[in-house]
């Protein structure tokens, strides 16, 4: 992808945004001629172990993907746990969580 000087100065979030989800690089053009790439940093360079995991699996599900003709796009950063969030399952009036109604309704299987 190219972009424009202007454009990256009044976006410079969302392209990096952009580089960081992805991990695609971009082209800076100063009119219209290449001078510069924002490429993602190797995953060496990105910080904690549990992120480094992260990118492992994340690249070895992207290449299965590819491999099968499937277009998938996964954050570069571990998502963090629902709970963290703040998002907790809702409890009905019996006491049930959504999760627990699942498994009672699958009956112990697992999908």
């Amino acid at each position: 992808m190219q972009v424009k000087t202007a454009e990256l100065k009044n976006n410079l979030s969302k392209y990096l945004r952009r580089v960081r989800e992805t991990g695609e690089s971009i082209t800076v053009c100063d009119r219209d001629k290449p001078v510069a790439v924002l490429s993602p940093l190797p995953p060496e360079q990105v910080e904690g172990v549990e992120n480094r995991e992260w990118l492992k699996e994340r690249e070895r599900i992207l290449k299965k993907a590819k491999r099968l003709g499937i277009r998938l796009t996964m954050p570069k950063k571990k998502p963090r746990p629902m709970r963290e969030l703040g998002i907790y399952p809702t409890v009905a009036p019996d006491g049930r969580t959504d999760i627990k109604t699942i498994d009672l309704v699958r009956g112990g299987r697992d999908y």
